[in-house]
């Protein structure tokens, strides 16, 4: 298997050292393929050749089996593709804590015990741990600059490149991720449920008495500095999509603020990501400084829910992300057929019946109980 890149693409600060370092990583991967490391069944025969978020050609000999991903989304979306942890061999910290934290681990328990140390949120590849665990193909980041892909392809490996930020974008890693593990249909299928479920909400948004545009703000952080997430997010892209208006819009994604920008911004709806731990009760009602916006006067701030991935970014679980939002912003508005939405998708996506308590797990009840109109998403 390889990865043609072009020559020219190769950072012209990669050092002698660094170069001998790869050889001998692409000899130790050669060595432990030697050794007859375990492999699930490979998903189909033939080569599989696809063209990344770079435009560069990736070529496999067969469907990946080893998979490393250095993107944080990519881990649960690569198990919902595939039903199944067999083919994950390296996640990001941050995608081995979700999985710790979310239902994930808890539907399927290998999952907790996939190595997290290949990168953490800077997206630094852990070379060294990478090569040992000889995968087929790298998923890293390809569009943060190349000192975190040179690493990669100086070792001999096999890099997918992605972009981030839109649900073009996710569209195409679903697409991608199909050819990669041999299952371009259920991919299709993926996507074409979320296009049937963009849809629907657009037309829910269109019709006539809908009431008036709600302001939101979304916190990517609390703790440790204020960062929301503002024009071209994602984040923007299901505020607009649900029929809301992003406060932040005026600032570029992933912004810092400070608390007199958001207390002028005054949102209607606050929603705490899941990026830190932050929570409404000890984050924004008990904080003096917010008491004067709308969002904590109504008891509207809301912690978004962690599932199979954390809603807050793209993810394959984003269509729940827009229904929850819907409630939230138009309360009455649907917000009832969350559950058995839930309840559909987990079944496609991983073969599992939620229980209603998995289902409040999910949607943080407990966080969230305080908050206005929650009841709505109750059983």
């Amino acid at each position: 298997m390889l990865v043609l890149d072009p020559p020219a693409a190769r950072s012209a600060g990669v050092t002698r050292r660094s170069l001998l370092r790869g050889v001998g990583y692409t000899a130790g991967a050669a060595l432990l393929a030697a050794c007859g490391s375990e492999r699930p069944p490979a998903a189909g025969a033939g080569g599989i050749t696809v063209t990344d978020q770079r435009g560069q050609r990736v070529v496999l000999d067969r469907p990946a089996t080893r998979i490393v991903t250095i993107v944080i989304p990519a881990a649960s979306l690569f198990v919902a593709l595939d039903s199944g942890v067999s083919r994950l061999v390296g996640v990001n910290s941050s995608a081995a804590q979700a999985i710790r934290e979310g239902i994930l681990g808890e539907i399927f328990p290998d999952a907790s015990r996939i190595p997290g140390d290949v990168a953490d949120q800077s997206f630094a590849p852990n070379v060294e741990s990478i090569v040992g665990l000889n995968p087929d193909v790298v998923i890293q980041w390809g569009d943060r600059g190349e000192e975190i892909i040179a690493p990669l392809r100086n070792a001999g490996l096999t890099v997918v490149g992605l972009n981030y930020g839109t649900q073009a974008d996710l569209e195409t890693w679903i697409s991608l991720f199909g050819e990669l593990i041999g299952k371009p249909e259920r991919a299709s299928l993926l996507v074409a449920r979320m296009h049937q479920r963009l849809d629907a909400l657009r037309t829910a948004v269109a019709a006539p008495g809908l009431g008036p545009r709600p302001k939101i703000l979304y916190f990517q952080q609390m703790r440790g500095g204020l960062k929301i997430g503002g024009h071209g997010s994602y984040n923007d892209f299901y505020i607009n999509l649900v029929g809301g208006t992003n406060s932040a819009s005026d600032l570029t994604s992933q912004a810092a603020v400070d608390v007199e920008q958001v207390v002028a911004w005054d949102p209607d709806i606050v929603l705490v990501g899941n990026f830190d731990a932050a929570t409404p009760e000890q984050d924004v009602y008990g904080v003096p400084a917010w008491q004067g916006m709308s969002a904590v006067r109504h008891r509207r701030v809301y912690k978004i829910p962690l599932g199979g991935y954390r809603w807050d970014p793209p993810c394959q679980e984003s269509p729940l992300m827009w229904r929850w939002l819907h409630g939230i912003a138009y309360p009455g508005a649907g917000g009832s057929s969350l559950r058995a939405e839930m309840r559909d998708d987990y079944q496609f996506l991983y073969q599992h019946t939620l229980t209603d308590g998995q289902i409040d797990q999910i949607l943080r009840t407990d966080l969230n109980a305080a908050s206005a109109d929650y009841r709505q998403f109750s059983v």
